[in-house]
């Protein structure tokens, strides 16, 4: 029995938390091709993702107390809130102006999952597990399948510079989950400080060189649109929700769930970009599916049930 498994409940609250953010995840990861295709820019996208969630949670965030972060601290507070706030949203829809789709949705998920691991163990003091070791091999191997020819094939000379872009904002979501989990950070109050202070970090700077006309023109659809998947779904629930996940699961297990995004996001492009998943996407859906079973042991549990 692995030592640094968590309780049963423990895990399967972490696995739903999970999944949870692996969902909104993807929607945001389409949507967001969808709404730069449409003219919006990075900047756009990243004050539509803070606004919603620093507007709901402000409230909570003073009565917490301000000045010591509702007992997060500023120092702590403000690190975590660059790496899952403005830093991470800046980072990944800049890539999306320079590289496709393809790019984004499997570097970044990857690059997730692999700091996650690497970083838990430095800063969590959580260990390598050979099944999280195979695990991350499938998973792995999954990400180069759904890439596939567009990882390896088209784009133009900007095309690395945005790969560059996807592989720092995966690094900075796997860094945050290792940080909050070392840091014992409660998931509410963390999501309500990097909310309400990415905001604070993004609005000035946005009013003092955005075009405002872009937004005015983008319709009031596709910023409700916007407002509910940046906002309320990848700018405050999924970050309540993979904070849940680390500190249920560990950091390192938690980083796993990235890797869902690519199938996922390649499942719902169907309906809203008219994009049909081809066979080595297939491919790689499988060999996630198996990675995930396999880190969290699922797997171990199956074939002992077909032994017993």
């Amino acid at each position: 029995m692995n030592v640094d498994a968590p309780p049963r409940p423990a895990f399967a609250a972490g696995m739903a938390w999970g999944f949870l953010a692996a969902a909104i995840w993807a929607n945001y990861t389409v949507l967001a091709r969808y709404a730069v295709k449409a003219g919006l820019s990075p900047g756009d996208l990243t004050l539509l993702r803070f606004l919603p969630g620093a507007l709901l949670m402000a409230p909570f965030f003073f009565r917490w107390g301000w000045r010591d972060l509702g007992g997060i601290g500023w120092r702590r507070g403000l690190v975590l809130t660059v790496l899952a706030g403005p830093g991470f949203s800046l980072l990944f829809m800049s890539g999306f102006a320079l590289a496709p789709l393809a790019h984004g949705a499997v570097i970044a998920p990857a690059c997730q999952m692999l700091a996650g691991l690497t970083l838990s163990a430095w800063l969590a003091h959580q260990r390598w597990t050979r099944e999280s070791a195979v695990g991350a091999g499938f998973v792995t191997l999954g990400l180069v399948f759904i890439g596939g020819d567009g990882l390896m094939h088209g784009g133009d000379g900007l095309t690395p510079l945005g790969d560059g872009l996807f592989v720092l904002a995966g690094t900075c979501w796997g860094l945050f989950g290792a940080l909050s989990r070392r840091w014992q950070v409660d998931p509410l109050r963390v999501t309500a400080a990097v909310v309400v202070l990415s905001l604070a970090m993004v609005a000035p700077v946005f009013l003092l060189v955005a075009d405002l006309d872009r937004l005015a023109h983008a319709g009031a659809g596709m910023l409700s649109l916007q407002l509910l998947a940046q906002g309320l779904g990848a700018g405050l629930v999924a970050v309540l929700a993979y904070s849940r996940a680390a500190a249920l699961l560990g950091s390192g297990r938690a980083g796993f769930f990235g890797a869902l995004v690519p199938g996922a996001a390649s499942v719902i492009a169907i309906p809203v970009l008219g994009e049909v998943p081809g066979l080595l996407q297939v491919m790689g859906i499988g060999a996630v599916v198996i990675g995930l079973l396999v880190a969290f042991g699922a797997a171990r549990v199956l074939l002992l049930r077909r032994i017993g």
